[in-house]
């Protein structure tokens, strides 16, 4: 995730340069103003959309989720010695939850494959569902709450991020408490909450 993260910008970086240097030498000087308003924007509008579909392929196609309703993701470095960290909420149609809700596991275990699997790479494949709470030794409780922290999991390596008050509460009650589903991916762990009608992704490495 975070090479290609890379690699389209610097694409698009090295696409608009080599457009300026052009538009420079045959353009006026007033549009070429205009045109390098337009390539901005333009470019950011197509990264905010990659971003997007990229963060949204996190959950399995058949979930349904179109929104993200909290993210934060951190990076630190690149490359094989490189870090990121981040939890991401997803709200879940009422209808999808109260499917969840009914089947459970054996509703979470029998989702059709994602049809775009190939591009999705990793991403939005999960087997072996099991009910929460989470267990692990990576998993422990916190005496001050007596509830599960996703924090230990998140901040592993030693690399954390400063999650909003609110949403670290709901995680962890989340994942404490019995009723929701979860799965850990090639990278990453995913909690379906029927009651709360969201999904939680979140991942350290």
């Amino acid at each position: 995730m975070t090479y290609l993260a890379l690699l389209i910008p610097l694409l698009v970086l090295l696409a608009i340069a080599g457009t300026l240097i052009y538009a420079y030498k045959k353009l006026r000087f007033k549009k070429f103003l205009v045109l390098i308003v337009v390539l901005v924007l333009g470019s950011v509008g197509m990264w905010k959309f990659y971003e997007r579909q990229v963060v949204l392929e996190f959950v399995p196609q058949a979930l349904g989720v179109r929104t993200v309703s909290y993210r934060l993701q951190e990076s630190w470095g690149f490359g094989p010695g490189g870090n990121e960290a981040g939890i991401l909420f997803y709200p879940l149609s009422e209808d999808i939850a109260q499917a969840v809700g009914r089947g459970g596991i054996n509703y979470l275990a029998r989702l059709p494959a994602n049809t775009d699997q190939n591009s999705r790479d990793w991403r939005g494949s999960y087997e072996h569902w099991s009910e929460t709470p989470i267990q692990g030794n990576d998993w422990k409780i916190d005496p001050a709450t007596g509830l599960l922290n996703v924090t230990d999991y998140i901040c592993a390596y030693g690399f954390c991020i400063a999650i909003r008050p609110e949403r670290l509460k709901q995680a962890n009650e989340i994942v404490s408490m019995p009723g929701s589903f979860y799965a850990r991916g090639r990278i990453g762990m995913i909690v379906v909450s029927p009651d709360q009608q969201v999904v939680l992704y979140f991942y350290n490495g």
